[in-house]
């Protein structure tokens, strides 16, 4: 009974500390780009992606939302003109989504938002053992588990 209360405790805070760096680089992404967290992700991952790209389905699956979520943040950031859709000439059911020009550049204006609230809101609290530790940690939990289209 002792480690479940410790893993229901472990949850609570790694929830609570989710909620404070998620609330100011929400804030502070909308300030400084006008990019909501979720956006920012779905260009960041498009950014790491080779040839800019990735297809619709392997984002749903990297951000563990509902195949209709990632159609509204893509048809947002399609409208903004940060990402591009793209259907293989092979199967028209696979849909890619590529970043453009303007959503590298969204991404560079946000480069500078991260460090700060990082160091804020987590690192100044831990040292870099403690914090060495937390990525081994959370790596742990994030290679455990497998996310699936339908998760929710």
């Amino acid at each position: 009974m002792e480690g479940r209360d410790e893993a229901m405790a472990a949850m609570r805070s790694l929830l609570d500390t989710h909620r404070v760096i998620a609330d100011a680089l929400e804030r502070q992404l909308r300030a400084e780009a006008g990019l909501s967290l979720a956006q920012w992700e779905v260009l960041h991952r498009l950014d790491r992606a080779p040839a800019g790209r990735l297809r619709m389905v392997d984002i749903t699956r990297q951000l563990c939302v509902s195949k209709s979520g990632v159609t509204q943040l893509v048809d947002r950031l399609e409208r903004a003109g940060l990402v591009a859709r793209e259907f293989s000439r092979s199967d028209r059911r696979l849909t890619y989504a590529t970043l453009t020009e303007q959503g590298a550049e969204a991404l560079r204006r946000c480069g500078p938002v991260w460090a700060p609230i990082v160091q804020r809101h987590l690192a100044r609290h831990l040292s870099a053992d403690d914090l060495r530790c937390l990525r081994e940690a959370l790596a742990k939990v994030v290679e455990g588990n497998t996310c699936r289209e339908d998760a929710g």
